[in-house]
């Protein structure tokens, strides 16, 4: 009974770690990144792995920016990737602060901020 206890306990820990995270990375991705590289970028997915490690961060991007070509734009978010951790650091009670990983899913549809503004 105990061990399943703890299952639930950790698996509730690690979900709500993920939101915080994904949270954080949104938030400083949007309001504090100023590289015009990363103009068209959407954030789309975030899974932090069971160790608590890495997290892996699955974008998307504008036709326009598909165009311009991925090779800078990847360039553009490992080099955000540092800061964003840093931000993560300050802002978010962690032991270890996760490595971030970022996964080009594809081109949307329609232009990063579209949905939020809708949401406003």
């Amino acid at each position: 009974m105990s061990s399943s206890r703890n299952r639930r306990t950790s698996a509730s820990r690690h979900l709500r770690v993920q939101s915080h995270l994904s949270q954080e990375v949104s938030r400083t991705f949007r309001g504090e990144l100023s590289d015009p590289r990363l103009e068209g970028v959407a954030l789309t997915s975030f899974e932090l792995s069971p160790d608590g490690r890495l997290v892996r961060i699955g974008y998307t991007v504008t036709p326009e920016a598909a165009a311009a070509g991925l090779r800078p734009l990847q360039a553009a978010l490992e080099g955000a990737s540092g800061y964003l951790r840093s931000q993560l650091a300050e802002h978010l009670d962690l032991k270890r602060v996760p490595q971030l990983r970022f996964i080009y899913i594809g081109v949307s549809e329609h232009t990063p901020g579209a949905a939020e503004e809708g949401e406003s």
